[in-house]
């Protein structure tokens, strides 16, 4: 599928790209910039841990604050808030951004929440998920062909919630309301031509007279966490801005210069750091059960993995009897 034209003029975070027309120095910069990126994204899991005494739905509003706050900065400085309005008269991009705010919202909220409440296991398991899942829509929604390993890697995913259905009784919710949000959220910001740092503008603009008001709110009646006696708490939750808006753009800058497949296959770093950070940093009890779903994940993901590197080298190959 070619990628849609970018209101903003930036490079959509999935647009293709090769090593052939990169040099060296490009393509180990947008190594380091995944790393940074996904690295990040995966350590939030002791960022969030931290404010676990603080209420999830308050950690998620002021993380829409103070993400505005320094993105519509950034925009300021660039001169780049005439870019808002050309997108939101487009009724394909407004509506699709109203409905990514409400997901990604909910994403943060189980996460944070899931991080808080010690079932941050969970939450890495949905991130194990979304690339499958994402495999899965293509084919639903775009009429993308699968391949027999990607349907191998789908089915093992399948097996592995409804091995976990079986064994312990429950359906791991917390873990297909990441996947499915995250999911979701990835192939409507695929379609919506806007690229990313205008795509979260607009996403946090709709959020932000919510999360704002709430923040306003519970100041007011004395129950807000932003306060000088704990400068420590207030210091996290005014930097929920940054560790929201970095990853973003190191994410981007590795988009630019880094192959589709690559970043597809560097981006289980996420949910393994978070995987390990919950097992060993945050202590949290893995039974024999659950581990039996993250085995059939793991594999899920081998297959995955095997399958875009066999994909990525036909295309090498091909674009070299072409030459």
């Amino acid at each position: 599928m070619s990628q849609p034209s970018d209101f903003s003029g930036e490079q959509p975070a999935n647009g293709p790209t090769s090593y052939g027309d990169r040099s060296d120095k490009e393509a180990r910069l947008g190594v380091l910039a995944a790393f940074a990126a996904y690295g990040s994204w995966g350590t939030l899991t002791l960022y969030y841990a931290a404010l676990s005494h603080v209420p999830s739905i308050e950690v998620v509003a002021n993380r829409v604050s103070w993400s505005l706050l320094l993105l519509g900065l950034f925009f300021l400085v660039r001169k780049r808030w005439g870019e808002v309005w050309l997108a939101l008269i487009n009724p394909k991009v407004f509506w699709v951004l109203l409905a990514t705010s409400v997901l990604i919202s909910i994403n943060w909220l189980t996460y944070i929440w899931a991080v808080s409440v010690g079932h941050a296991t969970e939450a890495s398991l949905g991130y194990f998920i979304v690339p499958l899942l994402n495999v899965a829509m293509g084919y639903v929604f775009l009429s993308e062909r699968l391949s027999r390993l990607q349907i191998a890697a789908i089915i093992l995913a399948v097996a592995a919630i409804l091995l976990q259905l079986v064994l312990l009784g429950t359906l791991p919710v917390v873990s297909l309301v990441v996947a499915f949000t995250f999911g979701t959220y990835g192939y409507l910001r695929k379609i919506v031509p806007v690229g990313p740092n205008l795509g979260l503008l607009i996403e946090l603009l709709f959020v932000a007279p919510f999360a704002i008001s709430y923040v306003i709110y519970v100041q007011m009646t004395g129950e807000g966490h932003l306060s000088i006696a704990d400068s420590a708490t207030s210091l996290l939750l005014l930097f929920t801005g940054v560790v929201t808006y970095l990853p973003l753009m190191w994410f981007s800058a590795a988009a630019k210069r880094l192959r589709l497949s690559t970043l597809g296959i560097m981006q289980y770093m996420n949910p393994t750091i978070q995987f390990l950070i919950a097992v060993f940093v945050l202590q949290e009890d893995v039974s024999m059960s659950k581990l039996a779903t993250f085995a059939l994940i793991w594999l899920s993901v081998l297959v995955y993995s095997y399958d875009a590197i066999l994909s990525s080298r036909q295309r090498r190959n091909e674009r070299a009897l072409q030459a």
